[in-house]
């Protein structure tokens, strides 16, 4: 069931119900959100045991942080059922985000394989709550193709077709990701741009580690999330105001909106130039469906764009320094 407009969530208790903690995967344990959810439940040990899953535990950089973190890494083969079903193995749950790597030709039909493969393994497994991170199918709602949101919401489609015990979580795109697909450009000294093609059309967004806080909250109280759809979102914000906020923590650093068409947009030579493109026509032309009302009654912390810029600037400046 998707949450409508209206519904409300209840306030519910962040403490497992049960005696002993909850022993928790995590699938994409090594990115953006699969990293903060995988972090936010290791915080609460008193509640859950994390294991995050990587596929090669000796070439992943983030290992040592999650492993810091106090999460148990895993390698799995996400391309072998009975590999993903033995990571699973005692779990009480799973976090899912599946991953396009646009580098790869074939990252659409090995994204959705993947994806596939943790749902068969999960119901072998018996696996009593499974949280996955989906996305709209865009070419069924506006026939615009953006192959990566595709790709999750078809795996979404497949996850409910076998039945899973399944919690959705709809969402933007990450604050984080002005680390690296939404990087400004810089232009001269210290003088930036943001080529985003959303005009005056604010942009839903959110920290990834308020993802994680949802999640430990979801999996804290899964009798009264199962079978829901939470629509999470940040802050909507414009891309001027973006560059206004982005100047206010990052001096003498300047920002600015510089108006981009998506057909230009496209046109970036980046792998994920056109599907990126695509993506924000699609929020251009649909109201984007993210609610931040019921975010916040979820969890009441959740970042404006203001506050995870300035309590980020060193790490938003070091990032810019390579631009």
């Amino acid at each position: 069931m998707e949450l409508e407009p209206h519904m409300h969530f209840k306030m519910v208790n962040i403490g497992n119900t049960s005696e002993m903690p909850k022993t928790i995967t995590v699938f994409g344990a090594t990115g953006h959100q699969g990293g903060a959810v995988a972090r936010a439940l290791a915080r609460d040990p008193a509640n859950f045991v994390v294991r995050g899953i990587t596929r090669d535990v000796q070439q992943d950089v983030k290992i040592d942080d999650l492993k810091n973190s106090g999460v148990t890494v895993l390698q799995c083969d996400l391309d072998n059922v009975n590999s993903i079903k033995m990571a699973l193995n005692d779990s009480d749950g799973c976090f899912v985000v599946t991953y396009t790597d646009f580098n790869e030709p074939d990252c659409i039909e090995k994204e959705k394989r993947r994806g596939k493969n943790i749902a068969d393994a999960c119901a072998l497994a018996k696996i009593p709550h499974v949280v996955y991170s989906t996305q709209l199918h865009t070419t069924r709602v506006k026939g615009i193709e953006v192959r990566h949101l595709v790709a999750k919401a078809e795996i979404e489609d497949y996850f409910k077709s076998i039945g899973l015990p399944l919690t959705c979580f709809l969402v933007p795109c990450y604050y984080e990701n002005f680390y690296d697909f939404l990087k400004p450009r810089r232009v001269q000294g210290n003088n930036c741009v943001l080529e985003i093609p959303m005009g005056e059309t604010p942009l839903d967004l959110i920290s990834v580690e308020d993802i994680g806080e949802v999640a430990r909250t979801v999996f804290c109280n899964t009798p009264s999330y199962l079978d829901k759809t939470l629509s999470l979102c940040g802050e909507k914000i414009t891309i001027r105001e973006i560059a206004a906020e982005l100047t206010r923590a990052l001096p003498p650093m300047l920002f600015k909106d510089k108006p981009i068409t998506v057909n230009d947009y496209k046109k970036l030579g980046q792998p994920w130039s056109v599907d990126f493109g695509n993506m924000f026509e699609f929020f251009v032309r649909k109201d984007q469906r993210y609610q931040l009302q019921h975010t916040q009654e979820i969890h009441p912390g959740v970042q404006s764009f203001r506050d995870w810029a300035q309590r980020n600037a060193r790490r938003l400046a070091d990032s810019f320094s390579k631009i």
